[in-house]
């Protein structure tokens, strides 16, 4: 039981930290190419958006199940509420990414 909840934890500071770097990454590339406006970072962010995508949906996933664990179902529920956030900002910087795209002028 113990080593169950260690190992919950552990996803918990893994999922927060993986939620973080996701949506710091992300900021970073949308202002790479912002300034840069060159246009093969919208390919590269593309990537990058998917393959966040699915390391957030298998943690999100993975904590999901483990909502069970009544001691620490809080912080279960607050970990989620961080990586749900990154829904709708990953979906305005792909927003913001494809205007700036359709504004850009072909090299």
């Amino acid at each position: 039981m113990k080593d169950n909840l260690i190992h919950i934890n552990q996803t918990i500071s893994n999922s927060k930290k993986v939620a973080f770097l996701t949506f710091l990454v992300a900021s970073i590339l949308l202002l790479i190419f912002y300034f840069t406006e060159f246009n093969g970072m919208i390919y590269f962010s593309l990537l990058f958006i998917v393959a966040a995508f699915f390391v957030n949906t298998y943690l999100f996933v993975t904590l999901f199940f483990q909502l069970k664990q009544k001691q620490i179902t809080n912080q279960i529920l607050l970990t989620l509420g961080i990586m749900l956030l990154n829904i709708p900002i990953g979906y305005l910087y792909v927003e913001i990414g494809l205007k700036i795209y359709s504004h850009s002028n072909p090299n």
